[in-house]
């Protein structure tokens, strides 16, 4: 087993129950193979830190599984792991009819870095996202498969492959699945694109925002922007939503909003406009249409790495306008999908972005993701989607 020993005063972090170890606090590795991934972590005195896998290229150098004694195996611990993420998840869902799409494995949320894997009924779509994960892949999807009974497991790119050493190929265990899987959220029936969509082909950590936002539009008029495959504008709808118009640059994901309104028997109600979010503001607000909620998530504006005023900004002024299109008394979800604008920074944007258009609010709730996303005690950078759900002042 290599050992990677950190440099004087780097390991308190770690001490304090952090996962991550930083490129920047390593001192010394062992030599060894690039598939010797599993090592031992001591601090700049040689005591023992815990044991985790090692990524050689990566800003984050090794992260840990275990505290102490280094000598457990790697792949029990995965196996342990993953069936504590099962049967988590078989608590929380234990309905397939009212609910059968979900986060099955959520990284360090499981104990499990690296690996992302979400449920779409009989199909998981996993992301190996660090060479350790990627190097036992077959492992995790025979397990995955064994435990839960779906039917297939598929693989999707993580975006970390190059610094990784991910030598990327797709992974199919089982029959191939259907371009187009149906699925239901919440008892909303939904189409996932396990192969072809956005990261894992549908994004199941707004599904409990999207039913406590839809539980409030009962006879109000509904805009969503960045409406992606139309999961708020429908849940609204089947609320009793008096209309809802979605927005979206894709010109697949409004098809996709369609016909989700089809198959909820709200399509007629629904609005699916593929168009440039900020363009249409800037056009619904020249002809001085409101609605009575507003839901507002965008993708992440955050750079990877570097400055982020330019993030912020973007935030800003996109939701001075957006709250411009409040009806008086009307009410605005807004999100961010980044650990890098935190609660604390969201809501204090959102208090400036008030005071520039005069919409003063008040909160009525936060949002984040589902159970299904879990965060570890000690990483709470793993808490990455945001939101608040405001009521306008009934002064325009």
């Amino acid at each position: 087993m290599r050992t990677v020993t950190l440099q004087p005063g780097r390991a308190k972090p770690a001490w304090m129950g952090h996962p991550w170890i930083f490129a920047d606090s390593v001192a010394q590795v062992d030599a060894g193979g690039d598939e010797d991934d599993w090592v031992q972590v001591v601090d700049a005195d040689g005591r023992t830190l815990g044991a985790g896998f090692f990524s050689p290229d990566s800003a984050f150098a090794v992260r840990l599984l275990t505290r102490g004694d280094p000598s457990a195996d790697a792949d029990e611990i995965l196996r342990t792991r993953l069936g504590a993420a099962v049967a988590l998840r078989q608590r929380l869902f234990p309905d397939p009819t009212h609910t059968n799409a979900y986060r099955l494995v959520h990284a360090d949320g499981d104990g499990l870095p690296g690996l992302v894997v979400d449920r779409l009924a009989d199909v998981l779509v996993a992301q190996f996202g660090i060479g350790a994960t990627h190097r036992r892949r077959q492992l995790i999807a025979a397990f995955l498969l064994e435990a839960t009974g779906a039917r297939c497991l598929v693989s999707r790119p993580g975006g970390y492959e190059r610094e990784e050493r991910i030598d990327y190929s797709d992974l199919l265990v089982g029959p191939a699945p259907d371009a187009d899987v149906a699925i239901v959220e919440c008892g909303m029936a939904l189409e996932a694109a396990p192969r072809s969509g956005q990261k894992t082909g549908h994004y199941v950590d707004q599904r409990e925002n999207r039913r406590l936002v839809g539980e409030l539009a009962s006879g109000l008029d509904v805009l969503d922007l960045y409406a992606g495959t139309g999961g708020f504008a429908v849940q609204c709808l089947r609320h009793g939503a008096r209309s809802a118009l979605a927005i979206d640059a894709s010109e697949r994901a409004m098809a996709a909003a369609t016909r989700h309104g089809v198959l909820n028997g709200v399509g007629a109600r629904l609005e699916a406009r593929t168009a440039d979010a900020t363009v249409e503001l800037a056009a619904l607000r020249a002809a001085r249409t409101q609605y009575g909620l507003v839901v507002v998530d965008p993708p992440n504006f955050f750079p990877k790495r570097g400055k982020d005023r330019g993030a912020l900004k973007l935030h800003r002024e996109l939701n001075v306008r957006a709250l411009s299109r409040v009806a008086p008394g009307g009410f605005l979800a807004s999100f961010s999908c980044s650990a890098r604008l935190d609660e604390t920074s969201l809501l204090e944007m959102l208090r400036s972005a008030a005071r520039e258009c005069r919409r003063p609010f008040r909160v009525l709730r936060s949002f984040g993701a589902g159970p299904d996303h879990p965060v570890a005690s000690g990483l709470p950078e793993g808490r990455y989607l945001t939101g608040f759900l405001l009521q306008v002042d009934d002064t325009p």
